[in-house]
């Protein structure tokens, strides 16, 4: 067990971001300087946090503490293969969030040729349109805050189960020491993930660690990433990208993947397309790291 602290009320921090905007754009009519500054705030605080860069208002929050379970096996071998599932469930409720940033930057975009002088009806109406946007989002951001947490048999004991069948399975690679993560907070940006990042960074060799992570697998058709990222994409290690007999898929959501990924480590991430639990699903999604593990081995060694 490797504790670490965690602020998780991102949808809550992200809805004060959007409303200092709002009021930001409000005041820029007027004063446009004091106004743009508000906006400018409120959008670097989105984009630091969004990006896994740290997080910034949900710090004002509370902070709570957290665990992720390692495994680690035969840390001798030439290279790590690390499988990965976190073991928190969000809430009911969930939003995309990037339409919020595109927002907030054509606001500030108004806010700046306001300072610049700028002023007609276009300009009036872009901004009323993205601060629109905006109020919306307020709404929808404190809905998933107050939406309960959702029961986690797909999203993710189904990856969790899978990756201990794995952990049973792939005892007798040549090259990697199979290694097991169950990270927690993972639904608020993966802060489990870069705690554990942060804490290993020197044992994992971006040259000989592989990062496979396995992610509400309980049903519907089996899914690989291409890419990755809530804000900024990241593309999956083409060494890996397209190993699975799977459909690609780009995912906007703050996965594990995508930190293991963002930190320079060669990843992927295996996805189902529903919440429903679904036997074959389990199944294909356990064949289908099975074939990628061992394929990887040969090659490698």
């Amino acid at each position: 067990m490797e504790g670490f602290s965690v602020w998780p009320a991102w949808a809550t921090g992200y809805a004060i971001n959007a409303g200092v905007a709002i009021v930001g754009g409000v005041i820029a009519v007027y004063a446009a300087t004091l106004g743009t500054v508000l906006v400018l705030l409120a959008a670097a605080a989105t984009f630091l946090d969004l990006a896994g860069i740290a997080p910034t208002t949900r710090r004002l929050l509370g902070r709570r503490a957290s665990q992720n379970v390692v495994s680690w096996g035969d840390r001798d071998m030439p290279g790590a293969l690390v499988l990965v599932a976190h073991y928190d469930s969000g809430p009911t409720r969930t939003r995309p969030v990037r339409p919020m940033f595109l927002a907030l930057l054509i606001l500030l975009a108004c806010c700046l040729a306001r300072v610049a002088g700028l002023s007609g009806t276009a300009l009036t109406t872009v901004q009323f349109l993205a601060t629109v946007v905006l109020i919306v989002y307020v709404v929808l951001l404190l809905d998933v805050a107050l939406s309960p947490a959702a029961a986690g048999e797909s999203d993710n004991a189904s990856g969790v189960a899978v990756v201990l069948r794995l952990a049973e399975r792939l005892t007798e690679l040549d090259y990697f020491g199979v290694h097991i993560l169950f990270t927690g907070s993972q639904k608020a940006m993966a802060q489990g993930m870069r705690a554990f990042l942060k804490l290993h960074r020197k044992e994992l060799a971006p040259g000989d660690t592989v990062v496979v992570n396995v992610d509400d697998v309980g049903g519907g058709a089996l899914r690989q990433t291409k890419k990755e990222g809530p804000l900024l994409t990241v593309r999956s290690h083409p060494q890996l990208a397209g190993a699975v007999d799977a459909d690609p898929f780009a995912n906007r959501e703050p996965s594990d993947g995508y930190a293991a990924a963002s930190a320079g480590l060669p990843s992927t991430t295996i996805a189902g397309t529903t919440d429903r639990l679904e036997e074959d699903t389990l199944t294909a999604a356990e064949e289908a790291c099975v074939g990628l593990a061992e394929e990887l081995d040969e090659e490698l060694s």
